[in-house]
């Protein structure tokens, strides 16, 4: 009798223990890290318009966005024979709900819409004249 409640409460230590770091992980996500892109939706005033798929010309070197440590952030193009080109560079901040990006003076805003560890799913929304223009981006982890 003893050692199954000793096994119980071994199991019930474990599960909220878990539980609790999966929690504080969650909350505590990270954007910093190479990101692939996996596909982009696009809206144009809240009606969705089209899906473009990323295909890479060379899937053992994807083409990917890393966010750094130190607040600056690089996308990365690679050609067939995996050369790498820096497309873009700049800063970043992340306050856990938006992404700021400033390149070249230009300074743009996205919303995430969620985080893992493993995933990033992220909104840019801009308008001009009558019309809205939204894109959502999803993307994949690759470190």
């Amino acid at each position: 009798m003893k050692k199954k409640l000793l096994v119980t409460l071994t199991l019930v230590a474990i599960l909220t223990g878990c539980n609790k770091d999966d929690e504080e992980e969650s909350s505590t996500q990270s954007i910093v890290g190479k990101w692939r892109t996996i596909k982009f939706d696009y809206y144009i005033n809240g009606v969705f318009d089209e899906t473009e798929t990323t295909i890479e010309e060379n899937s053992t070197c994807p083409d990917y966005i890393e966010f750094k440590a130190n607040g600056t952030y690089v996308v990365i193009e690679n050609d067939a024979n995996c050369n790498a080109t820096a497309d873009e560079s700049g800063t970043y901040e992340y306050n856990g709900t938006n992404i700021t990006t400033i390149s070249n003076g230009s300074t743009e805003i996205s919303t995430v819409i969620s985080l893992t560890k493993t995933d990033l799913k992220i909104d840019f929304t801009e308008s001009s004249g009558a019309a809205e223009y939204k894109s959502v981006g999803y993307f994949k982890k690759i470190n």
